[in-house]
């Protein structure tokens, strides 16, 4: 049976449910923080196991965002069966149709990341997996404040990674309708509550030991710590850009959402991730966290004015009250830019005071 078999939006659905229910059990897990009951080796293949199995999972085609891998593993399959052919090319039609709803020029929602924002998945993914191989390859380079500190990382590092499947699995077509489009965005939720654990064993100083930033050199925070502060930003993020999408998205089955909702869903998404981002940059003295949140809400900011100047030079120029996608989008690109201030700001602050 192939994993595209197994992938239900009921089974999907559950299976997130259940991961948040671990999530309590993820942080300062006993057996994980006790080396005489494991080893950190083990520690090390789990952390490493647990991110090839996410990369797997990301590169399986057909999700919204990929609809190119799909053309092209459609046009690479002209002697395969006509059924499978044309399911291939109904799931690439669908997977387009849905990210022009999401895209900056012609999109529904009001929190689209311009396209250069997304470059942030580059350092994440090839820094994590340096963080992962480099106690394995160099076991003697890792002290014992950074092995403890991996092991604090490695329960909800692993459910990061489960949630990060999961959000691969639900983040297309077939979740279009119903309660189950906001699937893929409570993943990308999961996964940033996830980090945020992790993010919470370097970053701060905890009841049980006095380690805290200063407590790593510059070399160590880099190869260990910051892939996860930037996954942990943008997932913050992209849990808002995915559930803006999901509402926006225009379906044949489900009820569509008028502008005037869409756009206050946007100002409050951007109103609340200008207040996440402040509010965790500051009491967790946590510049990169802010940096990374400014650069999302500038990367909105740039796509709602793309979309702006589109339909300032339409010749039939849309009515901005009636339209989707455009009626709130001068206001919201001015709450974008503001807050991306606010974060930045605090991410200074913060910085010139450590």
């Amino acid at each position: 049976m192939s994993l595209e078999a197994l992938n239900s939006p009921s089974l999907v659905g559950a299976v997130t449910a259940g991961c948040y229910g671990l999530l309590p059990f993820a942080a300062k897990n006993p057996m994980l923080l006790n080396s005489a009951a494991l080893p950190f080796v083990a520690i090390k293949g789990m952390n490493a196991l647990s991110y090839g199995f996410s990369m797997y999972s990301v590169s399986r085609p057909g999700r919204y965002d990929g609809g190119a891998s799909v053309k092209s593993e459609a046009g690479d399959s002209e002697s395969s069966k006509p059924k499978t052919t044309k399911s291939s090319s109904g799931d690439m039609d669908a997977a387009q149709r849905g990210m022009e709803q999401m895209g900056t020029s012609k999109g529904r929602t009001l929190v689209p990341p311009a396209p250069w924002a997304f470059i942030i998945w580059a350092p994440i993914f090839m820094g994590e997996l340096v963080m992962v191989t480099a106690p394995i390859l160099a076991p003697g380079s890792v002290s014992p404040v950074v092995e403890q500190a991996l092991r604090e990382i490695s329960g909800p590092y692993l459910l990061a990674q489960i949630f990060q499947a999961l959000w691969a699995a639900s983040f297309r077509p077939r979740y279009e309708n119903g309660i189950y489009k906001y699937v893929s965005a409570a993943n990308l939720a999961g996964i940033a509550a996830s980090l945020s654990l992790c993010h919470g064993a370097f970053a701060t100083t905890s009841n049980n030991s006095q380690r805290s930033l200063r407590s790593y050199s510059g070399l160590e925070y880099a190869l260990y710590f910051l892939p996860l502060s930037l996954h942990f930003g943008w997932t913050t993020a992209a849990s808002l850009v995915n559930l803006n999408g999901m509402y926006a998205m225009a379906t044949t089955n489900d009820k569509n959402a008028t502008a005037r909702s869409v756009a206050m869903l946007g100002h409050a998404s951007v109103v609340l991730a200008t207040a996440i981002g402040a509010g965790i940059t500051w009491t967790r003295k946590a510049p990169v966290y802010g940096g990374v949140i400014c650069w999302a809400l500038v990367a909105v900011a740039a796509g709602l004015k793309q979309r702006i100047l589109a339909n300032a030079s339409n010749s039939k120029k849309n009515d901005d009250d009636n339209v989707v996608g455009i009626y709130g989008a001068e206001r919201q690109r001015t709450l974008s830019l503001v807050g991306a201030a606010i974060c930045a700001s605090t991410s200074a602050a913060v910085h010139w005071l450590l």
